[in-house]
C-alpha cells in the first residue's frame, strides 16, 4: 500500500513538473521567431529533445541522429560533469540520451527557460554534425528497421501494416518509398531531412561537423566551444549497432532508389555539399 502511494505521488509530481515546464516555456514558444519557425519543421517534444544546452560552457548542441551523436553527446556530458561529485556514468546511453537526467538542459528547463533567440543574443555557440544522406538513411534502416526498433512501427503504419508484428519484413525499397512521401514535420528524427532537423537557415551555427571526418571534427567541436586542449574528452565510438553503411551502399541502392533519395533529400546534398553519387 505504501509503495502504491509513493508511486501515485511520484506520478503526480512528474505530471506537475511537466505542466510547469509547459507554462514557463509557452511565452517563448509564442514570442521567439526562431522557435515558431522551428515548430514548422518538427513537433514540440522533438525540438525540446534535440536542443542540448550547456550553461557551464555556454553552447547549444543540436542532436542530429545517425551522425555519431551518441559518441559526441557522451563526451559533452563528460565535460559538463567534470569536477562534479556525481556518480553518473557518461558512457551509459541511458544517461546521455535521457533528457530527464542529462546535465545538458532543455529549452523548457525550470531553472533555465529561454529561447533560441536569447541564447544566440547572449553569445551561446551552436554546434551540430551532419552526414551523407545515402549512408545516414541506410544506417537508419539497418539499425531501426532491420533491428526491429520501436521506430519501425511508424513505417509499418505508412505501409498499411500497423496491425502486423514488429518482426514483419520491410525492404529497403519500402522504407525509402515510405519516408519519401512524408513531409519533414511528419518524419522521425532519425530520417528527417537534416536541413530541417538542425534548423538550417533558422539557427546560425558556429560549427557543423561531418560524420565522414568524425575523428577530426570531434576535436574541432570542442575547440570551437573554447575548451582547452587538455580538457577535451577522449574520443569514443558508442554506436550500439555498427552498421558500416558506407561499405554497403551499393548492396542496397538501385538507380531508382538513389534517384528517389537524391530528389527527396536534395537540400541536404546541396547545402552540405554531398555528391549525388553513391559513396564507394
Amino acid at each position: 500500500m505504501i509503495n502504491t502511494l509513493k508511486s501515485v505521488k511520484s506520478a503526480c509530481g512528474a505530471a506537475l513538473i511537466e505542466r510547469l515546464r509547459a507554462l514557463r516555456w509557452h511565452p517563448y514558444q509564442r514570442n521567439c521567431p526562431m522557435i515558431r519557425a522551428a515548430l514548422e519543421r518538427m513537433p514540440r517534444e522533438q525540438l525540446l529533445y534535440a536542443v542540448n544546452i550547456s550553461d557551464r560552457h555556454r553552447y547549444v548542441y543540436m542532436d542530429n541522429p545517425k551522425t555519431g551523436c551518441s559518441s559526441l553527446k557522451s563526451a559533452l556530458v563528460q565535460l559538463e560533469l567534470k569536477d562534479s561529485q556525481t556518480h553518473m556514468d557518461h558512457y551509459d546511453w541511458r544517461v546521455f540520451h535521457d533528457r530527464s537526467v542529462s546535465p545538458l538542459t532543455r529549452l523548457d528547463n525550470l531553472q533555465h527557460p529561454t529561447s533560441l533567440s536569447a541564447l544566440r543574443s547572449e553569445g551561446y555557440r551552436f554546434i551540430t554534425m551532419v552526414r551523407n544522406p545515402y549512408t545516414r538513411l541506410l544506417s537508419c534502416y539497418r539499425d531501426k528497421i532491420l533491428g526491429n526498433s520501436f521506430q519501425k512501427r511508424e513505417i509499418l503504419q505508412v505501409l498499411g501494416k500497423a496491425d502486423q508484428p514488429i518482426e514483419t519484413m520491410v525492404t529497403f525499397a519500402e522504407f525509402i518509398r515510405s519516408i519519401s512521401g512524408q513531409q519533414d514535420i511528419e518524419m522521425n528524427p532519425h530520417w528527417r531531412t537534416q536541413t530541417s532537423h538542425i534548423l538550417h537557415g533558422i539557427v546560425e551555427y558556429d560549427f557543423i561537423g561531418r560524420f565522414e571526418t568524425y575523428a577530426r571534427d570531434f576535436i574541432e567541436s570542442f575547440r570551437v566551444l573554447g575548451i582547452a586542449e587538455e580538457d577535451i574528452p577522449e574520443q569514443r565510438h558508442l554506436n550500439r549497432t555498427k552498421t558500416d553503411a558506407s561499405e554497403h551502399c551499393r548492396d542496397f541502392y538501385t538507380p531508382e532508389l538513389q534517384e528517389a533519395v537524391y530528389q527527396r533529400f536534395r537540400p541536404d546534398f546541396e547545402i552540405f555539399g554531398y555528391s549525388s553519387e553513391i559513396p564507394l
